[in-house]
Order: structure tokens, then sequence, then C-alpha cells
């Protein structure tokens, strides 16, 4: 299994612990409502982490088919309501759901459900290797 799939489902883990234990340990109602939204959170990332790790052990397997999203498909891959957050760059679908940078599928103004080849060239002046961590869900459909 992938490094970074287990690093972030230990992180995962940490935080539903945290948030659990500050759920029971608070006496107000608003506050463990906050902390089971939180907890909530973190559940749809686990879906999502459990979803790269069936389709990391399908392409070690040799099985892995590579999807191909038009636009259309990609937009809703937005990051809204628990949704995963793909953006295009040159072509390749990542998924930056995990990313910090990309909390809610917004990145400095930008929005996941993209093709944001030019901004990213743009802002980023061709460092691709920013890209190598992101997990690639497939190819962009032109």
């Amino acid at each position: 299994m992938n490094l970074y799939l287990i690093s972030k489902l230990q992180s995962i883990k940490q935080r539903i612990g945290y948030y659990n234990q500050q759920m029971i340990i608070n006496p107000w109602p608003h506050m463990k409502n906050y902390y089971g939204c939180l907890i909530n959170n973190e559940i749809v990332k686990l879906q999502v982490l459990i979803g790269e790790m069936y389709e990391q052990e399908k392409s070690e397997n040799g099985v892995r088919q590579v999807k191909e999203l038009t636009l259309e498909e990609l937009s809703k891959y937005d990051g809204a309501n628990g949704a995963p957050a793909y953006i295009a760059i040159d072509g390749i679908v990542y998924d930056v759901s995990l990313s910090p940078v990309w909390a809610g599928g917004t990145h400095y103004g930008l929005y996941a459900g993209r093709d944001l080849t030019t901004e990213f060239k743009n802002c980023h002046k061709g460092q691709m290797s920013i890209l190598e961590n992101l997990p690639k869900v497939g190819n962009l459909k032109v």
C-alpha cells in the first residue's frame, strides 16, 4: 500500500479520535454538534481515501481502467457538499480532495471541477513536481 495513503489514513483516524473525545467532554450541545460535523467531514475524506486505495490495488494488479472525464463530468467534482475535488492540468485529472490547500474545493480564488492548466502554468511556472503526490484520477476527454 502507498505510504501517502497510509499517512492520510492515520491522520484521519487521529482527527476522528480527537473530535470524538472533544464531543464527549464538551458540555455545550452546539459544540457537540460542531464536533459531530467535523467527524462527518472526516468520514467523507475516509470514503474518498478508501476509493483511492481500491483504485491503487486494481492498478497494482494490472486491471485498472483509466477514467476519461469530459469537462461537464469534471465539473461535478467541485468539492462542494462532500463531493471529491478534482482538477485537470495538461489533460490529467488529479484528486485534490485531501490536499489542505484545496479545502472546500477552493484554492486562492480557483475552484475545483475545472481545467486549470493555464492558471497552474501562470502561477507555478511549469513546476510539475507540485502535482507528483496528488492521486491521478484519469484523463480529460477533449
